[in-house]
């Protein structure tokens, strides 16, 4: 085993890090989820949707398999730091750390998602199905009046000590810590890390990485690969990251992903007939221009903006031609807790509704509405996405484009057909035999079963016939 950690760290980095983009990423916010243990509940009210609402790491452990009968291959939870104990004032309303990005001692866990043990059982209940576990860590922040403030105040940004780029700044007004100070960066390496060690963790999402200077990210890296080994995943997290803001990170191997708000971007202007098919194509044809064995990890809907649904107007055939374009093209796709179930919360904190479970006794979302329909679509999607390796790989060629329809070829096997018109589109492409390519997936019902004839508000992968 010594011999395999040490070769480990001989690889080369892109050689190591390329196993994330077989990944398929179920984002889960822990509160939102499942309550499996409702002693541990404490500033739980259903009817404040800023306030706990029960969720837990024995809840997702319970319903692990709702996510693995998916197909999600790693489940990404937000961060379970010890949070502040009281809340803030937002429209009107307390405002709670439900979601874990407000700590107030990060070296211990939140009673209310549940115990360092409780992570230890949902570790080993995903490596059990061959899943991963991503914990979300905040490196940048403490929460507001933690004791930290006053306890040890050099360690932190306050008040007008606050500067204006993103380093100094002090996001949202939360105390910033001086990750620039090697006493304060041993703390956070072996806050985070020693918990990953401790617990079996697979991988981190690193909260508001670009708040931190490159300089702590090169060591973090080096801390990771001593402590953790070489296949601890680090996916970064910058707002409005794409192609150009990742290379930064990847030149110097400070990250294996970055989350890719591009994607999010082009796919609702698409969707919405801001862009048309053509530019569409061409953007998924330059968007992973970065550095061979790093990724940009798509998404459709995040904790932080609308979810896609909602900016569709609930459009359903438009959000299964997104889920296509998620699931057909390179780097690790993340989902959303209950984006497959049809989850449509448009404005914060609607965005962040709780998971659906329909007529399952299960809070906080027993009685919530899920679409079965749907959910079928993402997981037939995620099979073929993983039988045929050319969906997730870097070959892409544009068929034909037009304003509604996009075909695409990736790799030697497979075709996307897409058609966003609320008509059925007839097409040609010069070179191409419909008989050499067979239906797979329709996310509408299908008579034709041909490549050339295109069911209105649809999206198709086709297989190459043997």
């Amino acid at each position: 085993m010594r011999f395999l950690f040490l070769l480990l760290l001989l690889l080369p980095p892109a050689t190591r890090a390329a196993s994330i983009n077989d990944e398929i990423i179920y984002f889960i916010m822990i509160d939102r989820f499942a309550d499996g243990n409702s002693d541990n509940n404490q500033d739980v009210d259903y009817s404040n949707p800023l306030a706990f609402q029960g969720g837990d790491l024995q809840g997702i452990t319970a319903h692990i398999d709702e996510i693995a009968d998916l197909g999600a291959t790693a489940i990404w939870i937000t961060p379970i730091a010890l949070q502040i104990d009281h809340p803030t004032q937002a429209e009107g309303k307390d405002f709670y750390p439900h979601h874990g990005y407000w700590a107030e001692d990060l070296t211990k866990i939140d009673p209310r998602y549940g115990t360092e043990a409780d992570l230890i059982a949902l570790t080993n209940a995903a490596h059990e199905r061959g899943m991963k576990i991503i914990l979300d860590v905040v490196y940048n922040h403490m929460g507001f009046g933690a004791t930290m403030t006053t306890e040890q105040p050099d360690w932190l940004r306050q008040g007008d000590e606050c500067g204006g780029d993103p380093i100094t700044l002090c996001l949202a007004g939360l105390p910033d810590l001086r990750t620039e100070n090697p006493e304060i960066q041993r703390f956070l390496f072996d806050a985070h890390i020693g918990l990953a060690e401790r617990t079996g963790l697979d991988g981190f999402r690193l909260d508001t990485t670009k708040h931190i200077t490159h300089e702590f990210w090169q060591a973090h890296r080096t801390e990771v690969n001593d402590r953790l080994g070489g296949d601890f995943l680090l996916i970064g997290e910058v707002w409005d990251g794409d192609r150009f803001l990742a290379k930064p990170y990847f030149k110097n191997d400070e990250l294996d992903a970055l989350v890719d708000f591009s994607f999010r971007d082009r796919t609702q202007k698409f969707l919405s007939g801001v862009y048309d098919a053509a530019k569409m194509g061409r953007y998924l044809a330059q968007r992973h221009d970065v550095l061979d064995g790093y990724y940009l990890a798509p998404f459709l809907s995040n904790h932080d903006m609308s979810m896609i649904l909602a900016m569709i107007r609930g459009d359903k055939d438009l959000l299964a031609i997104g889920a296509t374009l998620l699931m057909t093209i390179e780097g690790p796709p993340i989902i959303a807790w209950g984006e497959e179930l049809g989850r449509r919360g448009a404005m914060w904190p609607d965005n962040r509704e709780v998971m659906p479970w329909g007529v399952r006794d299960i809070m906080p979302g027993a009685g919530v509405e899920r679409d079965e329909v749907l959910r079928e679509q993402f997981r037939q999607l995620i099979t073929l996405r993983k039988a045929y390796p050319s969906l997730r790989e870097d070959v892409y060629e544009v068929l034909y484009s037009d304003k509604d329809v996009l075909v695409y070829q990736r790799g030697e096997d497979a075709i996307v057909a897409i058609n966003r018109n609320i008509e059925a589109q007839e097409i040609t492409i010069d070179g191409t035999s419909a008989d050499q390519w067979t239906l797979e997936f329709s996310s509408k019902p299908d008579a034709s079963r041909n490549l050339f004839n295109l069911p209105a508000r649809s999206a198709r992968v086709f297989i190459k016939a043997p």
